[in-house]
């Protein structure tokens, strides 16, 4: 909302590969007040930088999860380098009274980068996800980069208190920084803000496009198909920190511990796909849907099915419409940063009948 209200230019990867040739000069596309510039990455970055130290270091450590964090050293290196890469391909680009912000953890050494080449612009991070406190984020051996990289930021954003003082946390161990008051930190030569911006969604407009979804196709068959029964809905990205695993758990112990509810519930999981290249994530995807299917195929009857699990995307209208149809919108995370689920959840209920 902010670029198509101010203007300005999104610069990102654009989901691509060039194999193991250089990537093309950056692809720019104008939408409005948006351009977007959009750059590939070898098939090398992609692994290193990407399914590697990002999605298997920083990811595993942020969520808590020490057991599921594999270093490597080519990894690290490579995200590093993918960072200075993104920083030369922006820096020409900038212009010296642009204001950069830079999203989340795939990036936190791109502000240090771009101040080695010179710009001095403001530029401020947010977080998407959470921080750790230091005796976590400390056994990740380049924790000492990630945190000085954090330092070349004029404002880092987090989105809970707790995580902002996991962050204060991590700079007074071992003497990295001092907390300055006013929110105001100081490490490594630098001052800097740091601050909680809890994200939202845009609850009438999303109130407004659920009402509107009952009449969808899809959403009128699942409607049908439903019947007398209540409507239980969870929505999330196929992910070890959802809590998918357990959330099945708790349901099946449920429908165990009240015989009369059988046949009276239904609970719909829609967990698209991700990061498949990812082993954790393929283990999952495996365990998820045989889990599923072992609770039907215990518990379920010919006009019956207990679990309706959905393992792809779903249309945002589809998927307002599931909402609105569900009496219980089952979030169950064990560690999270960003889920916008529970509030479309709410958004999405008929006041005059709303579900919890």
């Amino acid at each position: 909302v902010a670029l198509e209200e101010h203007g300005g230019i999104w610069m990102g990867w654009s989901g691509r590969s060039s194999g193991e040739n250089e990537p093309e000069p950056l692809a720019q596309l104008h939408q409005g007040n948006i351009t977007y510039a959009l750059t590939d990455l070898t098939d090398t970055d992609v692994g290193e930088y990407y399914h590697g130290f990002a999605n298997r270091v920083l990811w595993p450590i942020c969520h808590y999860r020490l057991d599921l964090a594999e270093y490597g050293r080519k990894e690290m290196a490579g995200y590093f380098r993918v960072n200075r890469f993104f920083a030369h391909r922006l820096a020409p680009l900038v212009r010296p009274d642009d204001v950069i912000w830079v999203h989340d953890y795939h990036l936190i050494p791109l502000a240090a980068e771009l101040r080695q080449m010179g710009l001095k612009n403001r530029i401020g991070f947010f977080l998407h996800i959470p921080w750790p406190p230091a005796d976590v984020l400390f056994t990740m051996p380049v924790h000492e980069e990630i945190m000085r990289g954090l330092s070349h930021y004029d404002v880092v954003g987090f989105q809970t208190d707790h995580d902002l003082e996991n962050f204060a946390g991590c700079l007074r161990r071992e003497g990295i920084g001092d907390e300055l008051g006013g929110g105001r930190f100081s490490a490594y030569g630098r001052v800097f803000k740091g601050g909680i911006y809890a994200i939202g969604i845009e609850t009438a407009a999303f109130a407004e496009f659920a009402k509107k979804a009952l009449t969808n196709k899809t959403v009128r068959k699942a409607r049908e198909s439903i019947e007398h029964r209540s409507l239980i809905i969870g929505v999330d990205r196929l992910d070890y920190s959802k809590g998918i695993t357990q959330r099945i758990d708790a349901f099946e112990r449920f429908i165990l511990a009240n015989p009369a509810q059988q046949g009276r519930v239904t609970y719909l999981q829609i967990t698209p796909k991700s990061r498949s290249e990812v082993p954790e994530y393929e283990a999952m995807q495996r365990t998820v849907a045989e889990q599923a299917g072992r609770v039907n195929g215990a518990l379920g009857a010919v006009d019956w099915v207990p679990i309706r699990y959905i393992n792809r995307s779903v249309g945002r209208n589809i998927l307002a419409g599931f909402y609105r149809l569900g009496k219980v919108g089952l979030v169950t995370p064990l560690r999270d940063g960003m889920n916008l689920v529970a509030e479309e959840y709410v958004a999405a209920q008929d006041p005059d009948d709303p579900g919890v």
